[in-house]
């Protein structure tokens, strides 16, 4: 790769593994980001990796913020600001159990989820509110007792029809490819995966993915 492909933005080999992870897996932290870089580059140390999300944030590529102590981030643009709070929500790993437990059980009761989680119910109350108001779930009452059931926005989030990849993603990412001389053009374009090549005269044609994660996968076979 020359020089003046490493310097444009997307083109740097590092700097693409860094926006591909956060892409494929929205709400990574940065120390989980430095184990995943690692898969791709040896050179990656910490230095690298925040040298090269300063200039993702530079460049409104992504998005930063702080959850539980732990600073996390997302691809701008990718997905909704209503799903990317979902991501961010499910970071927590109550949050996330007792999601997947509603998941995988037929309108269970706060008390059933407390018991089998072993977790206060305090903390139940804490998490489901949040859940309940992102869309998730919802609580129904059943006497003096309280069940939960996955929401719309929960079923749709589950089946796939949030998770992908829009024109207007397309149209924001080829923004950020071309320059002068180089040209991106769409290889391949399904609903959650995209390959693109991106041409130079009297260069080597480079060829970039991003494969969205499976949110039943994620969600469901953990506890099933």
């Amino acid at each position: 790769m020359t020089k003046s492909k490493e310097n444009l933005l997307l083109l740097h080999p590092t700097r693409w593994s860094i926006y591909k992870i956060i892409c494929e897996n929205p709400g990574t932290y940065f120390y989980k980001l430095m184990g995943e870089v690692s898969n791709y580059s040896d050179k990656a140390s910490s230095a690298t990796i925040i040298y090269h999300l300063k200039k993702l944030n530079e460049e409104k590529l992504l998005r930063t913020e702080k959850v539980d102590g732990k600073r996390i981030y997302f691809p701008t643009n990718l997905r909704s600001a209503e799903i990317e709070r979902i991501f961010m929500l499910l970071q927590n790993e109550n949050a996330r159990q007792i999601f997947q437990y509603i998941i995988n059980n037929d309108r269970p009761f706060q008390n059933e989820i407390a018991r089998e989680l072993d977790v206060h119910h305090d903390t139940i109350n804490y998490h489901t509110s949040h859940l309940e108001d992102a869309g998730l779930i919802v609580k129904e009452k059943e006497g003096k007792f309280t069940r939960f059931r996955v929401a719309d926005l929960g079923e749709q989030i589950l089946n796939g029809s949030l998770n992908i990849i829009t024109e207007q993603y397309v149209n924001f990412i080829f923004s950020k490819l071309s320059s002068s001389c180089h040209f991106p053009e769409i290889l391949e374009k399904t609903r959650t995966h995209l390959k693109i090549r991106v041409i130079c005269p009297d260069e080597d044609d480079i060829e970039l993915t991003i494969s969205l994660n499976d949110f039943q996968v994620s969600f469901i076979s953990e506890m099933s």
